[in-house]
């Protein structure tokens, strides 16, 4: 019997591929047309709009009592949003409340002896805090007539990123212990309290490291620059010694630990030479490390000066002096806040503000002044409730 020449088996593996790649290639293709003429815009907001609607019908319609079924949206943003009212204060006292004990059950459920008996009953808890919050979210969302300024200011991140976790832990489990991020919402206790100190003084560290970024950017691309060179050097006399330093990366790694003083010990040269150069490099990271403390004391006793004389910038709204106006309802008069920022010049260089009519330069650092704020956009971030 004669052998089957090569070019048969070889047409038959190409039958076989043809009938079973053919059909995917074909769905393929088709997926892809199909996916790709969908308009995920749309498709997005629908989606939003229905878990919207379901939200509001699920308090609305269950969970309200009847008597409370008829409250306004301004009704619910004094509630949710005003601290300075008996409901509101109530309001956010219970709510720091029930985040601490959310924090507890948290803790407690990384024991492995809690986990094993009272597992269920901790992560059934846990949901009930979880999908309280997101009623709360929806109704932050809902009572406001710009939305989207709050989703996208501190306090509204801060909201979002303590109640997404818990969702994304139904794909990826392990994100579940993100759900701790909650305990960033208690920062609002210094409004609910009426900290005002606190939160002017949180105000002025922020505003000093503003100012200081620029600074601590062009010092931390040299400390990069210079780590590059070193690691270079000591993987120039550590290599083929030392099994540890593998590589160039692997020694810029060794720089980066131990110009920063922490050490973990993991790397340590073996050569005398490089024994040499770790010792200058020990030696220089004390040297630089009171850098960038250095420029942040400095901006933040800048800043202390400053408002000592009154020239408080980028302060938030409420501690300003044209803010204490107030209407008879308790609520801020927007017309005579408008007429007292007519006057103000804005210092871009410094952040000095001028109050004196006619004023054309800066007195603190004589650069020209301009009606605009600079990086007005920090109130609006941190204000956008």
């Amino acid at each position: 019997m004669d052998k089957k020449s090569p070019n048969f088996f070889v047409k038959i593996l190409m039958l076989i591929g043809y009938v079973i790649l053919h059909p995917l290639v074909w769905l393929w293709r088709k997926m892809s047309k199909f996916f790709g003429g969908l308009n995920y815009r749309r498709i997005g907001s629908r989606m939003a709009h229905a878990v919207g609607n379901f939200l509001h019908w699920l308090i609305f319609s269950v969970l309200l009592p009847k008597k409370h079924r008829n409250i306004t949206k301004k009704e619910i943003y004094r509630i949710i949003f005003k601290a300075d009212t008996p409901a509101g204060k109530k309001f956010d006292i219970w709510l720091l409340i029930a985040i601490g004990i959310n924090m507890v059950l948290i803790m407690l459920d990384s024991f492995d002896a809690v986990h094993a008996n009272l597992r269920w009953v901790i992560k059934g808890l846990e949901w009930l805090f979880t999908i309280a919050f997101t009623l709360e979210y929806y109704l932050r969302i809902y009572c406001l007539q710009k939305p989207w300024k709050y989703i996208f200011s501190f306090y509204g991140i801060i909201d979002f990123l303590s109640i997404f976790p818990a969702y994304l832990s139904l794909l990826i489990p392990a994100t579940q212990t993100l759900t701790v991020l909650r305990v960033l919402r208690t920062l609002r206790i210094f409004r609910i309290f009426n900290m005002k100190r606190f939160l002017l003084e949180s105000f002025h560290l922020l505003n000093a490291m503003r100012r200081s970024i620029t600074k601590i950017l062009i010092f931390m691309l040299f400390v990069f620059i210079v780590a590059i060179i070193l690691g270079a050097v000591i993987y120039m006399f550590e290599n083929g010694k030392n099994p540890a330093m593998k590589s160039i990366p692997t020694a810029i790694y060794w720089a980066v630990v131990t110009i920063t003083t922490v050490g973990y010990g993991d790397i340590t040269p073996v050569t005398p030479i490089g024994q040499f150069i770790s010792t200058l490099v020990m030696l220089l990271g004390y040297s630089i490390i009171a850098v960038p403390t250095g420029i942040v004391v400095g901006e933040t006793m800048r800043e202390h000066r400053m408002a000592k004389r009154g020239d408080d910038t980028d302060v938030p709204e409420e501690f300003n002096e044209y803010e204490e106006r107030k209407t008879e309802n308790g609520e801020r008069d927007a017309e005579s806040d408008d007429t007292a920022r007519e006057d103000f010049r804005y210092c871009p260089h410094c952040g000095h503000v001028e109050q004196e009519e006619g004023s054309r330069y800066c007195r603190l650092c004589g650069t020209l002044l301009s009606k605009e704020k600079p990086n007005r956009w920090i109130d609006d971030f941190f204000g956008g409730e």
